[in-house]
């Protein structure tokens, strides 16, 4: 990631999706992950209008906090079978919910626009940019979905090897290539940790493809001055919100490949 509170939110962010995937194991319920996921919703909803540079920024906030929150509450109460009672309809049933909270936010973000009335600025780049972010928060849902798999292990060793990949993106090395070479680690070390804690491919997969995420994501900071991103919230939400999309990919990933 370009900047150090960017790669410190990561961390802290996947680590706490780590903890809420152990928790959910010990439980034997997937509310430990409903509430960190939640977390994960409000920091990016809060920060991402900022971002933008959006106005309407509250409506904006609600609009977003609204949906992500719905999407987890929505994957937990969702109608589906026990994983050995019909593992197919189970699975394909969780990410209903999550498509959802999707579609309904996208509707909400075209709602505050009209509210807004003809002729107000930034209109089109607000619509576009809310639209991402609700893609984004609603993503947070799926590691609730893992959960409702018991995949907690799985959870815990993808959400490691996340920390670590966002806080390799810190180590200094010198020269152009150096971006370069510092986005390869963060791939490499988000793919061995989950080999190292599990034995499991699905979890490496998913963990360099996280990786990959986190990476890709957080060239996007907008910058001012010395590389820092614009304003703190943003800064928290640019960081946490590629977490929330490792979520769902890391879903993808568990549902293709054997565990």
């Amino acid at each position: 990631m370009k900047h150090p509170l960017l790669a410190v939110t990561g961390a802290v962010a996947a680590m706490l999706v780590a903890a809420g995937g152990l928790g959910a194991h010990w439980l034997g319920a997937p509310w430990a992950l409903v509430l960190l996921a939640g977390l994960l919703v409000v920091v990016v909803a809060l920060g991402w209008p900022q971002m933008l540079g959006a106005p309407a920024r509250k409506s904006l906030t609600a609009v977003l906090a609204l949906t992500g929150l719905g999407a987890a509450v929505a994957v937990v109460l969702w109608p589906g079978r026990a994983p050995g009672e019909g593992i197919e309809d189970f699975g394909a049933s969780l990410i209903e919910p999550i498509a959802v909270a999707i579609a309904l936010g996208v509707v909400a973000a075209f709602m505050v626009q009209l509210f807004r009335g003809s002729g107000s600025p930034h209109r089109l780049e607000s619509t576009a940019g809310t639209i991402t972010g609700v893609a984004a928060v609603s993503s947070a849902a799926a590691w609730v979905a893992l959960a409702r798999y018991d995949a907690g292990p799985f959870v815990f060793s993808v959400g490691v090897s996340l920390a670590l990949a966002a806080l390799a993106g810190l180590v200094p090395i010198p020269g152009r290539a150096g971006r370069g070479l510092s986005a390869a680690l963060s791939v490499v070390l988000a793919g061995a940790v989950p080999w190292l804690l599990t034995g499991s491919w699905a979890a490496v997969v998913a963990g360099a493809l996280g990786g990959l995420t986190l990476v890709l994501l957080g060239q996007l900071a907008p910058e001012r001055g010395r590389g820092r991103p614009v304003g703190l919230r943003a800064a928290w939400a640019l960081g946490a919100a590629p977490v929330a999309v490792a979520g769902l990919v890391a879903y993808f990933v568990f549902r293709i490949m054997p565990a």
